[in-house]
Parts: C-alpha cells; sequence; structure tokens
C-alpha cells in the first residue's frame, strides 16, 4: 500500500483485510436483557438501512463492548469496504486497532493504528488517537523512544487531553528519564485529575527513584498531595469519547 494513499475508494478494495485478520478467543455474549434488546435494534436498524457507515460502526461500538471483539471485526471489515473516503477509512482502522488491544495484541493494533496514519485524515480526533493510541501501544512492547514520538505529536493536536501526557510520561520514565516523566504526569492531572492512572505512575516514581525526584523537584511531595486531592474530589469525565466508541488508553 502506499504510504500517501490518494484515492481511498480504490485503496478499500486493494487493502488485503484478512492480513490484519484478529482471532479472538470464544467469549459469550453478555446476557443481559438490555444487551439483548440492544442488538435487536442494531441489527434491525442494518436490515432497514443497509450497510453503511451509521449502521455498521455503532454494531462494531455494541460487540467490542460485550467482549464479541470477532463480530465488531467482521462489521468493521464491512465497513471499510463500502468507506469512500480517507477519514471514514482511517476511522475504521483506528477502531480495529481498539479491538486489538482489548485482546491484548499491542504488535497488531500498532499496525493498525500505522495503516490510519498513512490516509493522513484531517479531523483532529481522529489523529490524536492514531498517534496516542500507537504511542502506548510501542510503549506495551517497550519501544519508549519511539513511543515518545507519537505521544508527543498526538500532544501537538491536543494538548487539552491527559491520555498523550501519561503515555508520554510511562515513555520518558521507561527511558529513565525520571524527573521529566514526573513533571508530564502531574500535568496530566492537571488536565484531567478524574484519570487516576498518571496518580498511580507517579506513586510508582517515587517508590523507585524519590532520591532524584526529591533533589530535583524540591515540592514534589507537595505537588503529589495536591494531585492526590484532587483525584479524590473531582467528579470531570470525557465521557464524549467514550460514547464515540474510543479506547481510553
Amino acid at each position: 500500500m502506499s504510504d500517501q494513499p490518494d484515492k481511498p475508494e480504490r485503496d478499500c478494495q486493494a487493502f488485503n483485510l484478512d492480513s490484519f485478520y484478529i482471532k479472538v478467543p470464544d467469549t459469550p455474549l453478555i446476557g443481559s436483557a438490555e444487551a439483548q434488546k440492544s442488538e435487536q435494534e442494531l441489527l434491525a436498524r442494518l436490515k432497514s438501512r443497509g450497510p453503511r457507515a451509521d449502521t455498521l460502526k455503532p454494531l462494531a461500538i455494541f460487540y467490542s463492548r460485550v467482549a464479541q471483539q470477532e463480530k465488531a471485526y467482521s462489521y468493521l471489515k464491512l465497513w471499510m469496504r463500502r468507506a469512500t473516503n480517507k477519514e471514514e477509512f482511517a476511522e475504521c482502522l483506528l477502531m480495529c486497532g481498539q479491538l486489538a488491544e482489548q485482546i491484548g495484541q499491542p504488535e497488531n493494533a500498532g499496525s493498525f493504528y500505522r495503516e490510519g496514519l498513512k490516509y493522513k485524515p484531517v479531523d483532529t480526533l481522529l489523529n490524536y488517537y492514531l498517534n496516542n493510541n500507537l504511542g502506548y501501544c510501542l510503549n506495551m512492547q517497550t519501544e519508549y523512544e519511539s513511543g515518545m514520538q507519537y505521544c508527543k505529536a498526538a500532544i501537538c493536536y491536543d494538548a487539552t487531553r491527559p491520555n498523550a501526557f501519561k503515555n508520554l510520561g510511562v515513555s520518558l520514565a521507561g527511558l529513565g528519564k525520571y524527573v521529566e516523566a514526573a513533571q508530564i504526569l502531574i500535568q496530566a492531572m492537571h488536565i484531567d485529575a478524574s484519570d487516576q492512572r498518571p496518580l498511580a505512575l507517579l506513586d510508582e516514581l517515587l517508590a523507585n527513584h524519590s532520591e532524584v525526584l526529591l533533589a530535583e523537584i524540591p515540592d514534589f511531595n507537595e505537588q503529589l498531595e495536591a494531585c492526590r486531592q484532587a483525584a479524590a474530589t473531582t467528579q470531570k469525565g470525557r465521557f464524549a469519547d467514550w460514547a464515540r466508541g474510543l479506547t481510553l488508553n
């Protein structure tokens, strides 16, 4: 596939969807009445309106949330075959990567995100998550230098979200840059204290590297305590991203 596809309609047909096939273990559908009702409604909408973005995407999101990633992937493949522009195709690849993450396959997930970036989408949030999620997956594979670059790219697209700051902190810590990591993680807490993962990482840094942190950041304990208090009291959340079907990794 070209690094700079200029005709996504053609590329959607030429792209070997099976080359990214994700095999997942059989997982029973969550059997709540609410889940069954939602499934029936989504399938009825698909039948009445036909396969298109607004019928296939909700089904993919639904099945990913009830631990049926293989079904979710089948609907994403169907959507990809009908995608008519690079934005749609890149979003499909983003969601495929999220499915791979959900079943613990960061290498496969990273492949999807790289493919999505090749389409150079315009949407800011889409670019943010493709870069952030790729950075996250690279960190998972201890490729911290590369992970750091993608996290920084994500922050360039949107510096108001904590995810990329948190992942950048992981990259920096992995590279032995503990003071920089702590400063970035504190910044993530300032952006959104409702996400307590940066706080847990700060605690870990303090436990393992207290001497260097306290020498370089004299008020580190005070800043950490302020983060704890903010995390305990905040009710802020980013539910809009979850509603869109994005994994907040």
